[in-house]
């Protein structure tokens, strides 16, 4: 475990003893299996023991949320979530989804009847430092990330080729390829060529940093519309669009029913306005982005962006249909890509 990630867990379990009164203990798994716990907590209360599979975690968005709830159910016992901070919001969205969790500032949830511990609104005695953000997870690297995650194998192909399909710069790909090996994404393979390994956890890091980083400096706009499901009578591909996020899951699954709607295009958007009646409205439920890949997704639904931004668009709502069916287009579609060789 990295020393990070113990301080955060010594503070957390602490605070939370301090707090509850309540007698805890932990031990520490040293491994590196994304699959496992970082630790096992126990936690005494009346004459009871009850056993947490923690995941330890610098800091969660909503997006974040969602990626640890499929993480902490997989577990064998409960789960629990131990970070640096929770904001009320989400201490809500967490308490929602029936996710256990501690922080280091004494916020906590957990349910497990005769326990029950709900506490939000503590502060950090500290503004923590903001961390600098790694190339790899800037606006420019996540469009290179992206198009490696869709692209099995496609880390062979020639710099220049991968700068043209991520719409970056000659030399972001340089140095990101050069950050990606230093962060023990990508080996050099000599003759066997190069090869990104640890897929699912790069996959993770780009869901992550995708609605936070990306995604806000994509939209074109959004607007609402009087016409109810409009989306099933448009063919989103005479106005060279995609769609995105919810309309997508729903085609994607047959299981979600869309509220927001999210498009992806590159060309102007006055015809998709004036054709489907849009109304700008800053609170509507119809969002316009800018498609930044210049790679096509071969596959069978081509009115559909690829499944992984998919996902991305689902995790960064919080919203907990949305996260689980995020798990069903995870299992179904997005595991090939990330498979390792």
């Amino acid at each position: 475990m990295k020393y990070l990630q113990k301080k955060n867990i010594d503070k957390a379990i602490a605070v939370f003893q301090k707090i509850t009164g309540l007698n805890v203990d932990f031990q520490i798994f040293e491994n590196d299996r994304e699959d496992y716990p970082d630790a096992l907590m126990r936690v005494a209360h009346m004459d009871m023991e009850l056993f947490f599979a923690v995941a330890v975690r610098p800091h969660i968005t909503r997006a974040a949320v969602g990626l640890a709830a499929q993480e902490l159910f997989k577990y064998n016992q409960k789960g629990l979530l131990v970070t640096r901070y929770v904001t009320p919001q989400i201490a809500d969205l967490l308490k929602e989804m029936d996710i256990p969790f501690i922080d280091t500032a004494g916020n906590a949830y957990i349910n497990q009847p005769p326990l029950y511990v709900f506490i939000k609104g503590n502060k950090l005695a500290e503004e923590p430092r903001p961390e600098p953000i790694q190339r790899a997870f800037r606006p420019a690297g996540l469009k290179m990330l992206y198009v490696l995650l869709c692209n099995p194998g496609m880390e062979n192909e020639p710099f220049r080729q991968i700068a043209i399909a991520a719409d970056v710069a000659l030399g972001t790909v340089n140095r990101v390829m050069k950050e990606l090996a230093k962060l023990g994404y990508l080996i050099d393979m000599g003759k066997g060529g190069r090869r990104l390994v640890r897929k699912d956890n790069l996959l993770k890091r780009w869901i992550t940093a995708y609605p936070e980083i990306l995604r806000p400096k994509l939209i074109k706009g959004r607007y609402k519309t009087v016409k109810n499901r409009w989306w099933e009578d448009t063919d989103i591909r005479d106005f060279d669009a995609y769609w995105g996020g919810e309309v997508a899951a729903g085609y994607l699954t047959d299981y979600l029913r869309p509220d927001t709607v999210t498009i992806y295009t590159k060309q102007p958007i006055g015809k998709l306005i004036l054709k489907n009646k849009l109304k700008k409205d800053p609170d509507g439920n119809v969002e316009v982005l800018n498609a930044f890949w210049n790679f096509k997704h071969f596959n069978l639904n081509n009115n559909l962006v690829h499944p992984i931004l998919v996902l991305a668009d689902l995790m960064a709502t919080g919203d907990t249909r949305n996260i689980e069916t995020a798990g069903m287009i995870y299992d179904a579609e997005i595991t090939r890509y990330i498979r390792e060789t």
